[in-house]
């Protein structure tokens, strides 16, 4: 009888093998033992030292949500109930790790996300084979399509309200216990620019901003290899003025524009990790500061020029433009081979780096997923919500990304924005 009414606890489970005992005992549950009983009892007396519910450092919004997924799944899952108080809203719990395991959960609409696309993502997960896996960030390692390519295949975020529109697109949600972050998959490039504040205001403010991520997503990628090949090769393209300005400026500049653009990103590639890995006041400090006074002692000391300065610095702030982190990095790795290019064959080589980069898009995937929708292949009634976002109204089918069991979204109101 001590099994069914003399234990006050929150959660009990009758468990009747060695392994289960372990497993429960390994989760930090006390297990009970009757003598003269072939069964025992864990009883639930976790007590795991946990951080408050906040928003995440990383994912600033100015109207949105302001609370973040925390290291406990269980309370993460709770946050996005919140969200989405459904009956179709599903989960599927799995397991992964030879010597320390660790719990992953799927999330996702059940009339609405496709089946077949969430047995590949169970099966991919159940066919990891190694010691531990970690964090959130490992497990997308461990499961995308292509591993040379610099550009991310899954959606990092710890913002519940964005994860919570990504399923309600047909998309599955993956979290995994003692991380912060959940990821979302499939996943195509243009998503990677929208932000949910981009929903919490006026469609034309919206529609600027992102044009605005798109711009600087050229701009920091395209820019240096730009100011190198007119430098090198295509002079006669600047204005008499602004020529003569750069050439003044270049005098006692020793190096070629190459070496000279690789001199001062990598000094801000450095002044920008060692701001990320200090304190928060000190990274601060060591940001604006060393970025002004190492620029102005390469200028006088005639290492760089005054232009390569602003170039540089304009660059820096395009690629903060662009609001994930994952994607921001991968621009600051693709800029370095754009400006070799450039030095070597002009606009020409920049001209083959931008059909190499798209076709490069194109013939990615996410999850079997096109990563390029929906440009390629096109989908015309998806670009409402794609380079800019049309009033809400208008926006009634879904995404084609995750492959959504029903295109169509509910109706909404009968005016929306004007």
């Amino acid at each position: 009888q001590i099994f069914n009414s003399n234990i006050i606890a929150t959660h009990t489970k009758i468990v009747y093998t060695w392994n289960e005992i372990k497993e429960g005992l390994l989760e930090g549950q006390c297990v009970l033992f009757m003598e003269g009983e072939k069964r025992s009892l864990l009883i639930n007396t976790k007590g795991w030292a946990e951080r408050t519910i906040q928003e995440p450092i990383s994912e600033v919004t100015i109207k949105g949500s302001h609370d973040g997924f925390i290291e406990n799944a269980t309370k993460n899952i709770g946050l996005i109930r919140r969200y989405l108080p459904s009956t179709e809203l599903k989960i599927k719990k799995l397991t992964i790790g030879e010597r320390a395991t660790s719990v992953v959960y799927l999330i996702y609409l059940g009339d609405v996300a496709n089946a077949d696309v969430v047995q590949e993502i169970e099966t991919r997960i159940c066919r990891i084979k190694t010691d531990a896996v970690l964090s959130i960030g490992e497990l997308s390692n461990y499961t995308k399509d292509q591993n040379w390519t610099p550009f991310p295949q899954a959606y990092l975020s710890e913002r519940p309200d964005a994860i919570s529109n990504h399923i309600l697109d047909g998309k599955v949600a993956v979290l995994m216990d003692r991380s912060p972050g959940a990821m979302i998959v499939p996943m195509n490039l243009i998503g990677f620019f929208q932000t949910p504040d981009d929903y919490n205001i006026h469609w034309l403010i919206a529609s600027f901003f992102r044009l605005l991520r798109f711009a600087g997503f050229i701009i920091a990628i395209f820019l240096p290899a730009f100011y190198i090949a007119i430098v090198s090769f295509h002079f006669e393209i600047i204005p008499i003025d602004l020529y003569t300005s750069i050439a003044t400026s270049r005098v006692k500049v020793p190096f070629s524009p190459l070496l000279e653009a690789f001199i001062m990103e990598i000094t801000l590639e450095m002044l920008r990790e060692a701001g990320i890995r200090l304190p928060q006041p000190i990274g601060q400090t060591i940001g604006i500061v060393g970025g002004i006074v190492i620029g102005q002692a390469a200028v006088q000391a005639g290492l760089v020029s005054n232009v390569m300065v602003i170039i540089v610095s304009i660059t820096a702030i395009a690629s903060f433009i662009v609001s994930n982190y994952d994607l921001s990095s991968s621009i600051r790795l693709i800029r370095f081979p754009m400006m070799l290019l450039a030095y070597f064959y002009g606009i020409v080589g920049i001209v083959s780096g931008l059909m190499l980069l798209f076709a490069h898009f194109v013939s990615l995937t996410s999850y079997r997923s096109p990563y390029g929708l929906p440009i390629a292949p096109f989908r015309l009634k998806e670009l409402k919500d794609s380079f800019v976002r049309f009033p809400i109204s208008m926006i009634t089918t879904r995404s084609s990304t995750g492959q959504p069991k029903q295109k169509k979204k509910k109706e909404g109101g009968s005016h929306g924005e004007s």
